[in-house]
């Protein structure tokens, strides 16, 4: 659990951060009812920008937690993803380490940030085949699993770009969440991972076909 200190400045640094988006992004949020209000959950979402896990973070009311990439953690948006909860992973090396961190946090009754798809998206689709850790995590650790839709983080900060742009829409769209045992899966086979994760996938891309019209 966070320090008493570092949840305020948490607490701090999001509401600024949502007053900001609301005026420079009209963000919007739908479905939060959706995110248990306690114990440990994974919130899986699409992912079209660096600006993805910052606007996870305003949509949920429950403090979220993310692995990031360490050559993220620089200048000014290394400090604000770090007073959202980041912790840094080392690119090549950081697998094993990530999976030990995140298991350890789920099982300490924290909501995690993954995106299942691995990388972003450079044009906004959705794949068809999503990376099995999502699962994985979901059985070793006994948690549900709240597919999250987000719209327009690509337009503010593209996949490809380092220059943000002001004025462009950005919402995010949360749905029931997902168990093994709820889609009759056993998580105790690891091929059910795979299996998982995609059913994860089908019902971001549904919630992108709903909220895209």
């Amino acid at each position: 659990m966070m320090r008493k200190e570092s949840k305020k400045f948490y607490l701090v640094v999001k509401v600024f951060l949502f007053i900001l988006f609301k005026m420079i992004y009209f963000f919007k949020s739908t479905g939060r009812k959706h995110i248990p209000k306690a114990g440990g959950c994974i919130i899986a979402s699409n992912h079209l920008s660096h600006l993805d896990p910052i606007v996870l973070s305003l949509g949920s009311p429950r403090i979220l937690s993310f692995l990031a990439k360490q050559d993220l953690f620089k200048g000014v948006f290394g400090k604000v993803i770090t007073a959202l909860n980041a912790f840094p992973v080392q690119r090549g090396k950081g697998d094993l380490k990530a999976i030990r961190i995140s298991l350890d946090k789920l099982k300490r009754g924290n909501v995690l940030i993954v995106f299942p798809e691995g990388t972003r998206s450079v044009n906004g689709d959705i794949k068809k085949n999503a990376e099995a850790g999502v699962g994985l995590l979901a059985a070793k650790a006994d948690v549900p699993v709240v597919p999250t839709f987000i719209m327009g983080s690509d337009k503010a900060l593209p996949a490809q770009s380092k220059k943000v742009l002001f004025f462009t829409p950005i919402s995010i769209h949360f749905a029931e969440p997902l168990t093994f045992h709820g889609l009759g899966l056993d998580p105790k086979d690891k091929k059910s991972y795979q299996i998982f994760s995609n059913k994860v996938l089908e019902c971001i891309q549904e919630l992108k076909n709903k909220n895209s019209l």
